[in-house]
């Protein structure tokens, strides 16, 4: 699958998990990093209802250029790879501060 993306790009766009509670996709707006084909989504804490939603359930949705794909996360464990996705997310000093994330492949286009 050819996606219309620069990499890397950082960008804002909706993604959808399955709710840990009521197992329906629940969908945010979110800054993603595009990298190498892999979708970054990372944040300062653990604290959100997306990222406990792929903590319990790893498919993800994100639409993408008018495209829905569908995915699967793997939470960020390396260092060094949350850092080097956090200088493409932001060109400030967030850029330092300790991340918490996952890396999103996908596996095909629903629309």
């Amino acid at each position: 699958m050819v996606l219309d993306i620069k990499s890397p790009s950082s960008f804002i766009t909706k993604v959808s998990t399955i709710s840990r509670k009521s197992n329906e996709l629940r969908t945010v707006k979110l800054r993603v990093v595009y990298k190498d084909g892999f979708f970054y989504l990372t944040r300062r804490n653990k604290d959100s209802s997306w990222y406990k939603n792929l903590l319990k359930n790893q498919y993800a949705e994100i639409e993408i250029n008018n495209n829905l794909l569908k995915g699967e996360a793997s939470e960020m464990l390396d260092e060094k790879e949350k850092l080097e996705i956090s200088k493409i997310k932001f060109a400030d000093e967030r850029s330092y501060e300790q991340r918490f994330g996952f890396r999103l492949g996908i596996r095909e286009k629903i629309k």
